[in-house]
């Protein structure tokens, strides 16, 4: 079975606590279960980011990233901004496709937003965007330890998210370094209203994201896997 199998190696990593807790959760005796975080190529995710690129100018930005499909929630986003266009001045990014590309194309038509809403597809350089946007958003029902939104934060740009696995430890148990909500839509709805409603807010967790993005470093992750295959 499952545990027999995992009782064979030496070490569990997982991506992230939650995941590493999970799996302490499912099977208790097993001894050495560690965190390591993924990766990324920080010097070369700076330098794309750097890259130019126009986007509207005047509106606040939001922008997602990942997949169109259902878990990602980029539906419950949607709604939420089609909530706040009646008082604030936006425009909603998002980069991917996937199977509910069409179903949510249709919304945007459904509701009047095509001018404030902008499907980009995917793209090789998600970073030069990304960068240039006023807030990421994590809309979606669950997460290992989103790769999308530890870039968000080694670009610099603010994170809002709903709480899946990983959010707090990336973004503190207290919104140190970003805003985590319920898993809810109206509650990140609140996330990014507070957010659009307090510029000098915004601007501070703009700074505390490029803090926090350092810790994500190449050089950070790499050498805390070096250490653990050094230990064994």
């Amino acid at each position: 079975d499952a545990a027999e199998c995992y009782r064979r190696f030496h070490k569990i990593i997982g991506v992230s606590r939650n995941v590493s807790d999970s799996m302490r959760s499912l099977f208790p005796d097993l001894k050495d279960v560690q965190v390591l975080y993924n990766t990324n190529e920080t010097d070369e995710i700076r330098t794309k980011a750097a890259e130019s690129v126009e986007l509207v100018d005047g509106p606040v930005k939001l922008c997602a990233v990942g997949r169109m499909i259902p878990i990602k929630g980029f539906d419950r986003l949607l709604r939420i901004h089609n909530r706040l266009k009646t008082d604030y001045n936006i425009h909603t990014y998002f980069l991917g496709v996937g199977s509910e590309k069409d179903a949510l194309e249709k919304y945007v038509v459904d509701n009047g937003l095509q001018e404030q809403v902008t499907f980009l597809g995917y793209q090789t350089n998600p970073y030069q965007y990304v960068s240039k946007c006023d807030v990421f958003v994590c809309s979606s029902h669950t997460e290992g330890f989103s790769t999308a939104a530890t870039e968000a934060l080694i670009v610099g740009t603010p994170v809002c998210t709903v709480e899946v696995s990983g959010m707090k430890e990336m973004l503190g148990e207290n919104n140190e370094y970003g805003i985590v909500t319920e898993n809810d839509e109206d509650a990140l709805y609140q996330g990014i209203k507070k957010l659009l409603d307090d510029p000098e807010l915004l601007a501070h967790y703009k700074k505390q994201a490029a803090l926090r993005g350092q810790d994500f470093s190449t050089a950070n992750t790499v050498k805390a896997v070096e250490e653990m295959l050094l230990s064994l």
